[in-house]
């Protein structure tokens, strides 16, 4: 009877293992339904409510031609603390990465994303964070899309400058951005929605254009596009840099009060007769004024042929420039 005993607890011990494995496996199983990429668990104090699909499951992933880039960002009870009256579907992604600041979104393109920010972030050594850094801080070529530290990140600046890449092989985020090139892309999507953690905002594009990042390539002179808080005088001359550079002229009328939202990418434009000119691709919209239509007016849509481009490009392909004698513009703040 004893040596039974003994024996059906070995048997019993031997069995444990292969109980907690199986239940390992199963809760493996269930984690990962559901998930494109990867699920990550995070604690915080989120009610059980915002834990189920927040507006739905789409609001928690950024698309990269149709792909997640985050995963479901599952939470669960914790100690997060979150900023006063945040919006709600923020929630999970702040517990996930309190860097998180705020939604992107291009109706017509695959931007749809997640925006963050990192305030130590130093524009002087060139070192970004979410540059080569995904969502969850993890290396990566691809980055996230990211808000320049010295904006406001919880209200727009005069300019809130956002960064994102693009690469000759078409997988970055902001590859879309190409597609205003297209007059005719502009006339059906002219709406750019961004959402800080606090309001939604609608901002409708005003101009694309591409400018290099290298003063050799221009004369000495780069176009500090990128310059967050303009005074209304340096509003004036910004838009006079930007009206030369404009690929086509939208129509869309910018005053020195509004606020404008950029949109920074690589750009492959001035790449010429074998000549590889450093630049980025540049879309920039304003903020939707009170009670203004979405709409834009079609027929006010012009080509802008002889737009700006730097002098390295009109070097490699034999032309003039005929902004040579054009102001070299700076921001006074």
């Amino acid at each position: 009877m004893a040596g039974n005993t003994k024996r059906a607890k070995k048997k019993s011990a031997l069995n444990m293992p292969m109980l907690i494995l199986s239940a390992i496996f199963l809760l493996v199983f269930v984690a990962g339904i559901g998930v494109t990429i990867r699920n990550i668990v995070v604690f915080s104090k989120v009610p059980a409510e915002v834990v189920e699909p927040v507006e739905s499951d789409k609001t928690l992933k950024q698309g990269v031609n149709g792909q997640s880039v985050i995963g479901t960002v599952v939470v669960r009870d914790g100690g997060t603390q979150y900023l006063q009256d945040m919006k709600e579907w923020f929630k999970p992604l702040y517990a996930a990465n309190n860097d998180t600041i705020g939604w992107i979104k291009i109706p017509g393109t695959s931007i749809d994303t997640v925006v963050v920010q990192n305030d130590d972030d130093n524009g002087k050594t060139g070192e970004y964070r979410y540059l080569k850094n995904d969502f969850y801080g993890e290396f990566t070529k691809y980055g996230n899309v990211f808000l320049d530290f010295r904006c406001n990140k919880y209200t727009p600046s005069t300019n809130t400058i956002l960064y994102g890449h693009t690469t000759e092989d078409g997988q970055q985020v902001f590859l879309d951005i190409e597609k205003y090139e297209d007059p005719e892309f502009f006339k059906k999507y002219p709406i750019i929605e961004y959402s800080t953690l606090y309001n939604n905002y609608k901002w409708k594009v005003f101009g694309i254009f591409a400018t290099t990042t290298n003063a050799s390539d221009d004369n000495g002179y780069v176009f500090d596009y990128i310059y967050p808080n303009m005074s209304e005088a340096d509003m004036v001359g910004y838009l006079e840099q930007v009206d030369e550079r404009v690929m086509y002229h939208t129509g869309v009328d910018v005053a020195p009060t509004d606020k404008i939202l950029t949109l920074s990418t690589c750009s492959y434009n001035y790449h010429v007769n074998g000549k590889r000119i450093t630049a980025r691709l540049v879309l920039v919209a304003r903020m939707l004024r009170d009670g203004e239509s979405e709409e834009i007016n079609p027929s006010l849509v012009t080509d802008n042929p002889d737009y700006r481009r730097p002098q390295a490009w009109y070097d490699a392909v034999g032309q003039s420039n005929p902004y040579i004698n054009s102001v070299q513009w700076k921001p006074q703040g």
